[in-house]
């Protein structure tokens, strides 16, 4: 019984980091990533179906991005996104970083 709620503990979770590094800026501290990967994390517990639909689609489409992103730009988008994890001036990328991104976005629209 408590492997199920792990599972979907950290199914959540993955959905509230996903979601917190979205809007990526200096001003995004780790504590704003576990913040928002703990209450995905309990709101997936609480209505499992729909926080795990949502979660498995923000990450397929997150893989999808990334794969996209290593055959077009090797890793550009990846890069970039590290980069302000860590909140270190981030090099501006090209038009095609965002469109891989959009490609990637445009596939999580498709999946839900």
């Amino acid at each position: 019984m408590l492997v199920r709620s792990v599972g979907l503990f950290m199914v959540g979770l993955l959905l509230g980091l996903l979601v917190a590094v979205c809007p990526l800026s200096r001003q995004v501290p780790l504590g704003v990533l576990l913040g928002l990967g703990m209450l995905f994390a309990v709101l997936t517990l609480q209505w499992q179906r729909l926080f795990t639909t949502l979660s498995t689609a923000a990450f397929g489409a997150a893989v999808i991005t990334v794969a996209t992103d290593y055959f077009v730009e090797l890793f550009a988008l990846v890069l970039y996104v590290f980069e302000r994890l860590k909140a270190a001036p981030a090099q501006p990328v090209c038009w095609v970083t965002w469109a891989v991104l959009g490609c990637g976005l445009r596939s999580h629209c498709s999946e839900s």
